[in-house]
């Protein structure tokens, strides 16, 4: 979410954190946990940009927290030979799509992250984007790391990167001892060391560009024709995606291992070639349709890159594989400053409260060009802000807490969304370029970790590892309540038992209600509770693999009404 040109921040905050039965409610005789999606977690700061040891620490950490993937930018700018040079360079005998074409050390970082990402048993979605080298833009003079950039030399980039990261390619790097990562108080121990492998781990997920509706990671995004202002960066990444998905399938990964898009979710009510474009706009140009879902034809579809005549829209398809056969569409709903349940009144935009708009777009699509598919939703970027620091758009670290259980809440009900999300581990420092009272000096960095830059650990820093979201807060007496709860941390599809309590409003003791077996692929239960006087409730986790200490939810708080009068 963060724009390209922002420096990366400081990185030594991640080293700091090292109900009466009769009375209340009745619980069904088992507890429903139907969702499998994934926990995806971002922070390209500590990791990306990390030394060794910060990796190493920030892996055990999101280890423990019970994270199933990492999302890591693939800076193009970062690997490229040259990139602030306007001349294309020369790649050698193997040409650019030879991973040794590139520096050799430039492929430090990534080596790592997945060498790290292995030991603690975490898997990877790598993001493949800019900002890219001056000289594969589409003018190298306006030095642009984000101008229209060249889908050949891109394609071929990604070829090299897929090939090294195949699982095949050999690990060059000298054998050495994994840095100490171990956070005892997180739960899980750290792994054992374990001895060098011959190849460098492979990463199973990728996505090609980051927010290609965003003008910081993608320009134009409109421009000019017949007389007009038109979308272009639809018809400037669908060559960006059909390169990216050719170079990952001649480099070992199939289709059902890339994303894609990574779209933004709002955009500006006008186009221009540096505002955003509204997602679901973004969507209907990318695929060559009007906003009532017709093929574009004739001079219209012409200046969009698009199928001209029947014939042309026949082969659209099997032309752009990548945007038929990809495993699923990426994107970040964001909502920042409304809870997540609040919808977004822009019927263009796509927050998590109005997700349906994003798969009913991609089924209508897919059902005009005679696709049988329903694409898979992967959230790959969340969060919300905090005050502090941020007081322009921060909310509570409670809400913060809150609010993150909730969307959690929301996502899981979706069985078509594949993967939650949160990004930042460690809030971004200001942008000190600017003066405090400068709205930007906020407004330009996130602030939506779940530990302080000063490295203390904010609620929710425990309530990612320990979710509980009640559906709703005022409830009739006597009326059901969802109560949604998961434990991250533990081993997914482990045994599980988890503890229903309540606590009367005023008092200070628990009381356990109901204890539930739970099994499921990723440990999460969905139940109802009957709601007969105000209250607390909370889930406490008994994990015998993890030694059986009870590990506890925040409380959410339930008031009871009196039922509506005949």
């Amino acid at each position: 979410m963060i724009p390209c040109d922002v420096p990366p921040r400081r990185l030594a905050a991640a080293f700091a954190i090292a109900l009466a039965a009769a009375a209340l409610l009745a619980l069904p005789a088992g507890a429903s946990a139907s969702a499998s999606q994934e926990s995806i977690f971002m922070d390209d700061s500590e990791i990306v940009f990390g030394t060794d040891e910060k990796v190493e620490a920030t892996f055990s950490i999101l280890r423990g927290l019970g994270v199933d993937r990492v999302r890591v930018s693939v800076l193009w700018r970062l690997l490229a030979p040259a990139p602030t040079s306007r001349t294309r360079p020369a790649f050698g005998a193997g040409g650019p799509s030879d991973p040794a074409a590139y520096p050799a050390a430039a492929w430090d970082r990534y080596d790592r992250i997945v060498s790290a990402a292995r030991r603690n048993g975490i898997e990877l979605l790598f993001s493949v984007t800019a900002p890219g080298p001056f000289w594969a833009s589409s003018d190298p003079a306006r030095e642009d790391p984000v101008l229209d950039p060249d889908a050949s030399d891109f394609g071929a980039f990604v070829t090299a990167v897929g090939r090294r990261y195949s699982g095949t390619y050999p690990d060059e790097r000298p054998s050495v001892a994994p840095p100490p990562g171990g956070l005892p108080f997180l739960g899980p121990p750290p792994p054992p060391p374990q001895p060098p492998a011959a190849t460098l781990p492979r990463v199973s997920l990728w996505s090609i560009w980051n927010e290609p509706n965003q003008p910081g990671w993608l320009r134009p995004q409109a421009q000019r024709a017949g007389g007009r202002t038109i979308p272009a960066s639809p018809r400037v990444y669908r060559g960006l995606q059909d390169a990216g998905f050719a170079g990952l399938a001649a480099s070992g990964h199939g289709g059902n291992e890339v994303l894609l898009a990574e779209t933004a979710p709002r955009g500006a009510q006008r186009l221009s070639t540096s505002t955003p474009m509204r997602p679901l706009l973004f969507i209907r140009e990318l695929y060559c349709l009007d906003k009532r879902y017709r093929p574009y034809a004739g001079g219209a579809a012409r200046a969009r890159g698009c199928p001209v005549d029947a014939a042309g829209r026949r082969r659209f398809v099997s032309e752009h594989p990548g945007l038929f056969r990809s495993a699923g569409w990426a994107h970040h709903p964001y909502g920042l400053e409304v809870s997540p349940s609040t919808p977004d009144l822009q019927p263009d935009q796509v927050t998590l409260a109005v997700l349906p708009r994003l798969t009913s777009a991609l089924d209508r699509i897919f059902r005009g060009y005679r696709v049988n598919r329903r694409l898979p939703v992967w959230l790959t970027e969340y969060g919300y802000q905090t005050d502090p620091p941020d007081p322009i758009i921060g909310v509570s670290w409670p809400r913060q807490a809150a609010w993150l259980n909730e969307a959690d809440y929301i996502a899981h009900r979706y069985r078509r969304v594949r993967s939650v999300a949160q990004f930042l581990l460690v809030d971004d420092g200001p942008n000190r370029k600017v003066a405090p009272a400068d709205p930007r000096y906020w407004g330009s960095t996130f602030q939506s970790g779940l530990v302080s830059l000063e490295g203390r650990r904010k609620p929710s820093f425990d309530s990612y590892a320990r979710p509980i979201h009640a559906s709703h807060s005022r409830i009739r007496r006597g009326r059901s309540v969802a109560l949604y709860g998961q434990l991250r941390p533990a081993r997914n599809g482990a045994s599980l038992t988890a503890d229903v309590e309540f606590r009367s409003q005023g008092s200070r003791r628990w009381t356990r209600v109901r204890r539930l077996s739970v099994q499921s692929l990723r440990n999460s239960l969905l139940t109802s509770v009957r709601i007969m006087r105000s209250g607390s409730l909370r889930l406490t986790w008994l994990d015998q693999a993890a030694g059986g200490a009870p590990q506890r939810s925040r409380a959410v708080a339930v008031r009871a009404v009196p039922p509506r009068r005949r």
